[in-house]
């Protein structure tokens, strides 16, 4: 794990365990680097629904890490949940299972998302989250 003033970022496996472990770890950070209550709950959430996403669909039945950023940045918190999985398909192609809310919750709660996917090359689901007095020109970190 490297934590700077700014700016953290770890990887942990792709297991159920690492939903928690990253959820805390992001809440700690995001709490040292001045949100306010509300947006370590939001960031919190988020985080626990993107690392969830890439435990239950990124690796299939493999092996595989999960990667986090988090980044403050004029005004804004820039998160960055990355897998090097089998990517999202189409939605036609998608199975359906129980749950499926991950997704529109993050779009919800966050500022900004944006997800890039490809198949074999993974998942990445950029969001920001405002701090008091931010605006949402902060771009999640690359």
């Amino acid at each position: 794990m490297t934590t700077t003033a700014t700016r953290l970022e770890f990887s942990l496996p792709a297991v159920p365990a690492s939903v928690r472990k990253a959820r805390v770890s992001v809440a700690e950070t995001v709490t040292e680097l001045g949100a306010s209550e509300r947006v370590v709950d939001d960031v919190r959430l988020c985080v626990s629904e993107a690392v969830s996403n890439v435990v239950r669909h990124a690796y299939g039945n493999g092996w595989g890490d999960v990667d986090v950023v988090v980044e403050r940045e004029e005004g804004a918190l820039n998160v960055v949940v990355r897998d090097f999985g089998q990517g999202i398909g189409p939605k036609s192609s998608r199975r359906k299972t129980n749950g499926g809310y991950g997704l529109k919750i993050i779009e919800k709660v966050a500022e900004r998302l944006h997800i890039t996917s490809a198949r074999a090359d993974g998942t990445e689901v950029r969001m920001v989250f405002l701090l008091a007095g931010g605006t949402p020109g902060g771009a999640p970190p690359s």
